[in-house]
């Protein structure tokens, strides 16, 4: 699998810059399988790409209401479109974030 080198660098802003440029391929929306795709009150998942490194990312946006919202992204690598939709029917938005072991980012804004 081509893992984007995001998950690599160790500075989190040049990090989260390297990742503010993925492309959006395809949107999973909030709902799969039974079960939300989110943490908190709102989100969704959808699946990128790295236009520098070409590696696949499924990135999870979780959204929680308040005085004022927080707003959460999880990303994780993926090597293909169909372990993406894999890990959207064995995950809801909570159990991925507690029990995936794979590599994953985790950015709140």
């Amino acid at each position: 699998m081509n893992i984007c080198k995001a998950f690599e660098m160790k500075d989190r802003s040049e990090r989260y810059n390297h990742l503010s440029g993925l492309i959006k391929l395809e949107e999973f929306g909030d709902y799969f399988n039974g079960h939300y795709l989110h943490t908190w009150d709102d989100g969704h998942r959808y699946l990128c790409k790295c236009p520098e490194c070409n590696a696949l990312i499924l990135v999870q946006f979780s959204e929680f209401h308040a005085y004022d919202d927080a707003y959460y992204k999880d990303y994780f690598a993926v090597g293909s479109r169909e372990e993406a939709i894999a890990l959207n029917e064995k995950y809801d938005g909570w159990q991925i974030e507690k029990e995936y072991t794979g590599e994953r980012i985790f950015k709140t804004f």
